[in-house]
């Protein structure tokens, strides 16, 4: 059901509800004035009822002969309608109601005789009263026409209402549908109504965001895409291209000229092995299982891994242990190629006689409110550029663009480091200064100290 149809039935149901509310506090309103007039003369009601009382009292307990009687009691006068009433039967009238219409619109006196009991009822109305039923008889009558008149006046207007409030409730709403469906068709250029302070904004708000984000989506697929062509092309190219000049010539591959060739086509492996691991990582898709290890081990591995690194570029690594066993929980390899990208992109960028250092301590976070093991690989190379920072976890990101590929690597390491540490629910930190050198932060969640 459309919200114009549901706004037209809510309307009219209204309409019907407060009509009836009206008919209702009217017909209610006629009583209590009635009453009302009771009250402001009581005495004069009760003169009347104490006149009929002595009466049945003095003919013996009996109403013998009152419906002769019209006129003789000293206050009938000042009441316009009066009825006595006995077992069902009007025994005596003043006016000319029926009795139906005397019981329900008269004011009931109870009559009682010398032994507190019943004797009768007296239904009466005096001017004012009388006026009241008057007027609510006219009331009544002409009340079906007023409704039908009033009906359908406020329907013509409900319905002008309703067409320009469902016009401009679903205003909004059109707008959005229709971002939605240019969404829907690929366009990312949608704008919706965001400055509203109603709940339509909020959902217009929600929607932006979220166009927002596929739209940066759809950006780094894209240039994940170009990236990773360009990145396969160059190899490629020197694999055809060594090949097809073998072919031509007739002439077989030195050794030379096939190791080349082979270093291409490990590169093409890596690099393809490390975008399915990044894409796995980033999905969520892979399964950790964690052990206890102690990270000082970890990294004396990763010293001796890389220490052949240092020494062709005469980088002095130097490492700052505070304890010789720190636990954490992870996955050693894991952590291990996260420590191990980190430490290679440091050796890179620092120049010869340089150094690379590598601290670990505990730390307690107050902004996590909890301890972590930090792990620094601090460097005095080349630096970033601070325009650069953010981005130098991106895929294919490399801060110095003009580094040769083969020193440079494929660009995923740091992002592949990242996710590593991510999964561990760890974070890193970074700082650097341009010519002074750059520091890594790994932080990972640590193990409670066993006392002995």
């Amino acid at each position: 059901m459309k919200i114009r149809t549901k706004l037209m039935l809510s309307m009219s149901i209204l309409i019907v509800f407060i009509m009836l509310s009206l008919l209702a506090v009217t017909h209610i309103q006629f009583y209590i004035d009635r009453d009302l007039v009771y009250l402001e003369e009581k005495a004069l009601f009760d003169s009347l009822r104490d006149e009929f009382e002595q009466y049945y009292v003095n003919h013996g307990e009996s109403w013998d002969g009152i419906g002769v009687q019209a006129g003789a009691f000293e206050h009938s006068r000042d009441f316009v309608e009066i009825g006595l009433v006995i077992e069902d039967k009007m025994l005596y009238q003043q006016g000319s109601l029926h009795l139906r219409d005397l019981r329900d619109q008269g004011y009931k006196l109870t009559l009682y005789g010398n032994n507190e009991q019943k004797i009768g009822r007296l239904f009466v109305m005096n001017d004012a009263q009388y006026k009241t039923y008057e007027f609510k008889t006219m009331w009544y009558s002409i009340l079906p026409a007023i409704a039908r008149v009033s009906i359908l006046f406020t329907c013509l207007a409900a319905l002008v209402t309703i067409f320009i409030l469902s016009w401009r409730l679903t205003k909004p709403i059109r707008e959005i549908i229709k971002g939605i469906d240019l969404i829907k068709g690929g366009n990312q250029e949608v704008s919706f109504p965001i400055h509203r302070k109603d709940e339509f904004g909020a959902i217009s708000r929600a929607l932006q965001e979220m166009n927002d984000s596929l739209a940066s989506l759809e950006r780094s697929r894209k240039q994940l895409l170009s990236d990773v062509t360009h990145e396969l092309k160059t190899p490629l190219m020197i694999i055809q291209g060594e090949l097809e000049l073998a072919q031509d010539t007739g002439t077989a591959l030195s050794f030379e000229k096939q190791s080349s060739l082979l270093d291409e086509v490990l590169r093409l492996s890596r690099m393809v092995n490390e975008v399915l691991d990044l894409s796995k990582l980033e999905a969520g898709g892979t399964q950790l299982y964690p052990k206890t290890e102690n990270i000082v081990m970890i990294l004396n591995q990763l010293v001796e891994k890389t220490q052949f690194l240092a020494e062709d570029k005469h980088i002095c690594l130097i490492t700052h242990i505070s304890e010789e066993v720190i636990e954490v929980s992870v996955e050693k390899q894991r952590i291990l190629q996260a420590l191990y990208n980190l430490l290679i992109n440091a050796l890179h960028y620092t120049n010869q006689g340089g150094y690379v250092k590598l601290h670990v301590d505990r730390v307690y976070r107050q902004d996590r409110q909890n301890e972590y093991v930090r792990i620094m690989i601090e460097d005095n190379g080349t630096g970033i550029p601070e325009e650069d920072l953010p981005l130098i976890f991106n895929r294919f990101y490399r801060a110095d663009h003009s580094r040769a590929r083969p020193s440079g690597g494929t660009g995923l390491g740091l992002a592949i480091a990242q996710q590593n540490i991510f999964v561990h629910h760890g974070w890193i930190e970074v700082h650097s200064e341009v010519e002074k050198g750059t520091t890594f932060s790994v932080f990972l969640p640590a193990l409670p100290v066993v006392r002995e």
